[in-house]
């Protein structure tokens, strides 16, 4: 899942499978309570949790730019 094809300052549930592997985005939601809601359902009855509620905030460091900027940087962290 690229970060830059995501919806800003929108609430959405993620599934991941294993750790380190990518996140894929199941949905998108207006509020807290609504994602976890989705989040919690989706959850219930699995032994280990895979998905989760995020919110997709704005990096500053990507609308100040700059060469130190983590979105403009080419090496790799």
């Amino acid at each position: 899942m690229r970060t830059r094809n995501l919806p800003l300052n929108t609430w959405i549930v993620v599934e991941q499978g294993a750790p380190g592997s990518r996140a894929r985005l199941v949905s998108t939601h207006l509020t807290q309570r609504e994602a976890e809601a989705e989040r919690d359902r989706r959850n219930g009855g699995l032994a280990e949790p895979i998905f989760a509620a995020w919110i997709v905030l704005e990096p500053v460091a990507q609308r100040m730019g700059g060469r130190q900027a983590p979105t403009t940087s080419t090496q790799r962290l």
